[in-house]
């Protein structure tokens, strides 16, 4: 008993620890954003003198609403491109089990340790017309990620009884309405879970806009962070204001659909 409560106490410690160390970075942007110019230099987790919500309002004067548009715009694109492919990928997967899709899959599985590759693909959006586009950088996104969603939407799939397919077909429905009307219900959980994560992902992506965007009015917030850090880096206080800002959507998205992602993984591993 005296060695489990020591051990107990030395990993409680140990957390209490990662916490701190993960908590502090975090808590001084908060801080930062609300602080004089003279007061953020020192990037410290002490209160301000006088609390600074000027600082949104200059951040916001920087076109802050057309980095916003584009970041939304671009990220419903690919979020819904990749849930909708990789949905009924999964399904044709899953349900047809020959020796070609079970191969298909483990190809598809690659994806997910695949390096993004520059030149290829911006060689291929100039043929397809669609370099410097959101449409082509959401395009890229959904290829990216659709390996990984892939992957959680046929482990979800697999625990849904064929029994249910068969009933279908008998009744009359076929192909695409039978995923339509009987599947997709069935797949809310590992949609709200799959889809919050792809959310994250392609909202924080920094390094494909640098690359797929040719032209300023087109970047996403994470570039206008790179691009106003760049211009206003003496001035702490703006930069942090402007993190924060970026950051609020993807802190409300993750503690609204929580209990979605839970349930989803959950559910996922139950089933597979």
């Amino acid at each position: 008993m005296k060695k489990n409560k020591s051990a107990n106490l030395l990993v409680e410690i140990f957390l209490w620890v990662c916490s701190i160390v993960t908590i502090y970075p975090l808590l001084m942007v908060v801080l930062t954003a609300f602080k004089t110019r003279g007061e953020a230099s020192y990037l410290n987790i002490k209160f301000p003198k006088v609390w600074q919500f000027s600082n949104f309002a200059e951040v916001w004067k920087y076109n802050f609403l057309r980095f916003l548009g584009n970041s939304v715009f671009t990220t419903f694109v690919a979020v819904l491109l990749t849930l909708v492919l990789s949905a009924v990928m999964s399904f044709v997967l899953t349900r047809r089990n020959t020796r070609g899709c079970r191969t298909a899959y483990r190809l598809m599985t690659f994806g997910i340790i695949a390096p993004f590759a520059a030149m290829p693909t911006i060689k291929l959006l100039r043929g397809l017309g669609l370099y410097g586009s959101h449409i082509g950088l959401s395009l890229c996104y959904a290829a990216l990620f659709m390996p990984f969603t892939t992957m959680i939407f046929t482990g979800f799939i697999k625990g849904i009884p064929r029994e249910l397919d068969e009933a279908a077909v008998i009744d009359g429905v076929r192909g695409f309405s039978l995923f339509g009307l009987i599947i997709s219900p069935l797949l809310k959980p590992v949609i709200a879970t799959a889809g919050v994560l792809n959310f994250m992902w392609v909202w924080n992506e920094l390094q494909i806009p640098i690359y797929l965007l040719n032209s300023s009015s087109k970047w996403t917030l994470p570039l206008s962070v790179y691009n106003f850090y760049g211009q206003y880096s003496r001035s702490w206080n703006l930069v942090c204001a402007d993190m924060v800002m970026v950051s609020v959507p993807v802190v409300l998205v993750y503690i609204f659909a929580q209990r979605y992602i839970i349930n989803g993984m959950i559910s996922g591993a139950v089933k597979g």
